[in-house]
């Protein structure tokens, strides 16, 4: 009986040294985290675009007061991608003993772009007075990329770009 207890006793404490053993050099193996590492990392690209947003829009566009005779108008109907994310530069990043603390701003529409061979014309108004209608399309593409910018950030594209940073950002920090 006592060899027996001997025995087990003799394993546990063997399983113990084992198990120091593995989780000792476990923790030293862990690659040292310094922030000027971290910062070359993400400044090699000036944005982080974290979500996208498809959409499609109908803007109308008018100009002139008088039916027939100056005033002009269309519909245009367009399709449009929205980004948003971050300005990697405004990303701050501070390394304690045991921690790292990223601090990232509240994300932002990066980009709107209107893809040209969407372009759909409807309800031509003519008038006497012709207009120059490569000004009118000009102004009713921005028109567009204000709506499709407002339409994303109505559907929350900003707050879902703020919640997938986080996850991002703790990818990066623990792989």
């Amino acid at each position: 009986m006592k060899k027996v207890l001997a025995i087990l006793i003799a394993l546990l404490v063997g399983a113990a040294a084992a198990a120091g053993g593995i989780f000792y050099f476990h923790m030293k193996a862990q690659p040292k985290v310094d922030a000027k590492s971290l910062m070359e990392r993400l400044e090699e690209s000036s944005e982080l675009t974290v979500e996208k947003n498809f959409y499609t829009g109908i803007v109308r566009f008018e100009e002139g007061t008088i039916r027939f005779i100056d005033k002009n108008g269309f519909n245009m109907k367009y399709e449009a991608e929205i980004d948003a994310g971050f300005e990697l530069e405004n990303v701050n990043i501070e390394v304690n003993d045991d921690s790292v603390v990223v601090t990232v701003p509240e994300a932002k529409i990066l980009s709107v772009s209107i893809d040209p061979d969407s372009l759909e014309f409807y309800d031509n108004q003519v008038s006497l007075i012709k207009t120059d209608r490569k000004e009118a399309t000009k102004q009713a593409l921005q028109a567009a990329q204000k709506d499709a910018e407002e339409h994303a950030t109505g559907k929350g594209i900003l707050e879902a770009a703020n919640k997938r940073a986080e996850v991002i950002f703790k990818g990066i920090l623990e792989g």
